[in-house]
């Protein structure tokens, strides 16, 4: 008598949270070699639950290439965004049983702005470890385009960045605001003065910190004030803005005031405000509107909008 195939128990999955942590670390990494070292396992066992899991799915997952190492197609781009998600929510339940009886625990990634990490990270993590130091912080720097593609990639919990900047789908807290400033050298005529219009630079040439959205904040304040700059020098590097400034080569626009007035190579920097005074730029911590915070998060929240509530130049 024929029967027909077997029945799974209403709610088996047919894999593994171990197969799907060992396929994101293939993919991740790009070889089986290399995930097989993140994850101390054998290269062999890597494929095997990839191999295992094309074979539950009905799918390919990735071309494998010996010289090139693993490609993921459709199927695997997309299963690879579901199981990072499923990593994490597995992560958090088992966080989440320690969390209801006691203080919150447990890895938080938060991505930061890059110069907005210089001023804010060192303060966020003492206080954090302070305050929670079960809560294992990790920082990521970047742009606000990169940090965005992190979170919605599920490896980071929260970034804190430029509200102008951020696309919809992110839910939000302000931190503070942050006021633009002209930065000159000690020599340049204006920078005995209490505050600058930027009108009297329109002549002086501009060294822009062009990191985005830093660049095209700078232009568009510079645009307001009917200023057309002369652009001498671009550069992400917000250090070199300084040195250029200091050694008499231009003038810089910077949305934070700097705590040492002085470049990289030692020459003292004017860092004044600009008149009339210009609307100031929100900075806030934000997430992703689909994932709901866990309490470690809500805790790194809660203390970064503890110390940053008062305004910050």
């Amino acid at each position: 008598m024929e029967t027909g195939p077997e029945r799974r128990p209403e709610g088996d999955p047919r894999f593994t949270l171990r197969q799907l942590e060992l396929f994101v670390a293939a993919a991740e990494h790009g070889s089986f070699a290399a995930a097989a070292q993140r994850a101390y396992v054998t290269p062999n066992a890597v494929s095997q639950a990839v191999t295992e899991l094309e074979g539950v799915l009905g799918v390919v997952l990735a071309v494998r290439r010996r010289a090139r190492g693993l490609t993921l197609t459709p199927a695997g781009t997309h299963l690879l965004e579901g199981a990072r998600a499923l990593l994490r929510q597995a992560t958090d339940l088992r966080l989440s049983v320690g969390e209801g009886a006691g203080a919150p625990s447990g890895p938080v990634a938060v991505g930061c702005y890059s110069t907005l990490a210089p001023t804010l990270v060192p303060e966020l993590w003492e206080r954090l470890a302070q305050r929670y130091p079960d809560v294992d912080l990790t920082i990521e720097e970047g742009t606000t385009a990169e940090l965005v593609e992190l979170l919605h990639a599920g490896r980071l919990d929260l970034l804190i960045a430029y509200e102008v900047a951020l696309p919809p789908g992110l839910r939000s807290r302000p931190l503070f605001a942050a006021h633009p400033w002209v930065v000159l050298s000690r020599d340049h005529p204006l920078a005995g003065q209490r505050a600058v219009d930027l009108r009297d630079l329109a002549d002086d040439p501009l060294v822009m910190f062009d990191l985005p959205p830093s660049g095209q904040n700078t232009l568009e304040l510079l645009r307001r004030r009917g200023v057309r700059p002369r652009v001498a020098h671009r550069t992400m590097d917000f250090e070199l803005v300084h040195s250029l400034v200091g050694r008499g080569m231009g003038y810089g626009i910077q949305f934070q005031r700097a705590e040492v007035e002085v470049s990289r190579e030692g020459r003292p920097l004017a860092v004044l405000p600009i008149t009339p005074a210009p609307d100031a730029e929100p900075v806030v911590v934000a997430w992703s509107e689909r994932v709901p915070l866990t309490a470690r998060a809500s805790a790194v929240v809660e203390v970064a909008r503890e110390f940053l509530s008062a305004p910050v130049g």
